[in-house]
This record gives structure tokens, sequence and C-alpha cells, in this order.
């Protein structure tokens, strides 16, 4: 087994913390409205698909707040600027995660730092507002 780098164990786990952060205020949100219904919960459910792309990693990730850069939706957000905060911080954890690749030293971490990476763009596009009016 290769020796495990601890900068990817770090990023791994500042990734997987994003994940769950976004899957939890994704789920909070999709009970708000019903017109981003379906936004919030492919959200959420993107986000569950990463988390578990980083368990695949040959290494366990390490305990790490998020990237820097991501935020949470404030407490009192409104539906719409949460999936605004949301789609940016999705941006800033797909760029993350290809740094992440780079680091990685194998290509089975890469594949899943890929397929993370991956979610996260899912994530990005599903709250991006197309218009004023969909996402």
């Amino acid at each position: 087994m290769p020796e495990t780098d601890p900068d990817l164990r770090q990023m791994l786990g500042a990734a997987f913390n994003a994940f769950e952060a976004i899957r939890h205020s994704a789920r909070h949100y999709e009970e708000h409205t019903p017109d981003l219904f379906a936004a919030f919960i492919s959200a959420a459910t993107a986000a569950a698909n990463g988390r578990d792309a980083i368990l695949t990693a040959s290494i366990f990730p390490a305990e790490a707040q998020p990237p820097p850069g991501f935020t949470q939706p404030a407490p009192d957000a409104n539906p719409d600027q949460a999936a605004d905060s949301i789609a940016a911080s999705a941006a800033i954890l797909a760029d993350w995660l290809d740094q992440a690749a780079g680091v990685a030293a194998i290509p089975h971490d890469q594949d899943a730092c890929r397929d993370a990476a991956a979610a996260a763009r899912q994530i990005q596009q599903l709250m991006a507002a197309d218009d004023t009016r969909t996402r």
C-alpha cells in the first residue's frame, strides 16, 4: 500500500465535510419552497454521492474544516440566496478536488477525487440560476 500523504488526507477530509455541509443545507431548504424542491433534493443527492466518492479513496480522510472560501447559507437566507451560496461553494469544492487529484499519488485516489469533483460540479449546475425564475 502506498505511503499515506497527509496533505491528501486533509484535502479529502475538507471535501468530505464540505459535501456533508452542502447535503445538510440542501435538505433543510428542500422543504422551504416547492419551486426549488427538485433542485435542492437533487443537490443533496449529488452531495451524498460526492461524499461517498471520497470514501472510495485508498486513504481515510482526516478531520478538517471545509476548503478556504467555502461558506454555508446564512441562517436567515431565503431559498434563492441559499441556492446561490451552495452553487458558489460547490465551485470552490470542485476546484479543491481538482487540486487533490493532482496531489494523489495513485490512480485510484485520483479517480476518487475526479468523481467527487464531478459531483461538486453537478451541485453547482443544479443550484445555479439560469435566469431570475429557474434553477
